[in-house]
Order: structure tokens, then sequence, then C-alpha cells
């Protein structure tokens, strides 16, 4: 499944409010070293906003706001914030377990690695060592 969350923030440059907002595809996001910063630059590209500008460097200075959380990423905004770390480790996780799935289908006859926590954790384990 897709996640999503819409990132916003609101910021005055040369006495004219702006308020940029996008929605940003997590799974590009986490695929970045700073996804932080990855947000900042969506946010920029998709309202017009120059990364060498003035005006881009007043808006990184504000706060993010989150909502409208989709996928993966439902359990990880509140109160217009988001649990960037908390989603990273349930985003590889699933990551790790979508490779995971069919090798315990193909050589285990487990259909739902869900069903089998220990088995589940034995290979998430196998895995994070290699």
């Amino acid at each position: 499944m897709k996640s999503y969350v819409e990132a916003s923030l609101e910021f005055y440059f040369r006495g004219e409010r702006h308020a940029p907002s996008a929605i940003i595809p997590l799974d590009a996001c986490m695929r970045q070293q700073d996804p932080l910063a990855h947000i900042y630059h969506v946010l920029a590209a998709e309202n017009g906003i120059g990364r060498h500008s003035h005006e881009f460097d007043v808006m990184i200075m504000e706060p993010v706001r989150f909502s409208n959380p989709a996928g993966l990423a439902v359990d990880f905004v509140r109160d217009g914030r988001f649990d960037l770390e908390g989603f990273r480790r349930a985003w590889l996780e699933e990551s790790i377990l979508h490779v995971l799935q069919p090798i315990a289908r193909r050589h285990l006859g487990i259909d739902r690695l869900d069903d089998h926590p220990d088995i589940k954790a034995a290979l998430l384990e196998a895995y994070q060592a290699a």
C-alpha cells in the first residue's frame, strides 16, 4: 500500500504571506538520506519556490504541519506532527516483509507471516543481520 501525507507550512517573505502545501509520497521520501529536507524540497518545487532563493531560506525555518495521511502513515500523524522516525522503522519493516513473505510462502508454506510471529521475528532478524 502506498503511503502519503500532506505537508504544509506558512511563512512571510517581503511582507507577503505564503502557504505552500504538497502531497508527499512517503515511499520516495524514505529513500532519501534526509527525508525532512526532501519534504522541504518537494514543498518548494510544488509551489514555485527556488531551492537556492532567499524565499526558500525563510521557508525552511518554519515547521512543517502534516495532515491527511494515507497508508502506513495513518498511525504516525497526530495533531499536525509526523513521527518520522517511527514511520521510518515501520516502513523499513514493511519493505523487508514484502521481500520475506514470498520466501516464507515458497519454502515454509506460510501465506501470512503475521499468523506466525516467532517465524516472522526470526526471518526479520536474519534479514537484518545479513
